[in-house]
């Protein structure tokens, strides 16, 4: 073979080695890139449930409650826990789940995952009324039936025994693990606040 030839070989040989191991790197950086991408959204386990679904199977599901309850107006009172789909427009900007129920205005407090759907839940008690600790609870068992798979039998109980332990242990979180999903009751600086999340 002549020199020259030999040479130019040479040359292409080293320029495909570089091409080749530039093209390794890139890809291997595009994996690097997804492997963290995907590790992030593993971390951030969501209730896999949007804030609408949440919203209209919320609505759906407080009228079981109120039936279960025995209320003999079950309908006509949970119309006034009805939320309001309009009331949730914003929120997906600040990435919250933000709104209000029944006659003592009950807030309905969650965040969002970066898919967009629900990464807690939860309800806050403010007041210290007995209009407003009913409403409370009944907003937590309606809650917890949406987004776990808690028995419907034992949640009224289940909700009161964390809920007096939070009052009994100050700046405690107290909880309980059903399936996935975390139940808990702690006091913060606003009120009592009860929430699901999945467990991560």
């Amino acid at each position: 073979m002549k020199p020259a030839m030999n040479s130019t070989l040479s040359r292409l040989c080293a320029c495909f080695s570089l091409l080749l191991a530039v093209t390794l790197t890139v890809a291997g950086c595009d994996n690097s890139i997804r492997d963290q991408l995907k590790a992030i959204a593993a971390a951030e386990k969501s209730l896999d449930i949007s804030p609408t679904l949440f919203a209209t199977r919320f609505n759906r599901t407080m009228i079981e409650v109120l039936e279960d309850r025995k209320d003999p107006d079950a309908a006509h009172m949970a119309a006034l826990y009805h939320i309001d789909m309009t009331s949730l427009a914003n929120n997906d900007e600040r990435r919250v789940f933000l709104t209000q129920v029944g006659p003592s205005r009950t807030t309905l407090i969650g965040t969002l995952a970066r898919n967009g759907d629900l990464r807690s839940i939860g309800t806050l008690l403010t007041q210290r009324t007995e209009a407003a600790r009913a409403e409370f609870y009944l907003c937590a068992e309606t809650i917890a039936r949406v987004v776990s798979d808690a028995p419907k039998e034992k949640l009224p109980t289940l909700i009161r025994q964390l809920v007096d332990n939070a009052l009994n242990n100050p700046g405690q979180n107290m909880s309980e693990v059903i399936g996935d999903r975390i139940l808990s009751a702690q006091i913060i600086k606003t009120g009592l606040l009860f929430q699901v999340e999945r467990q991560q």
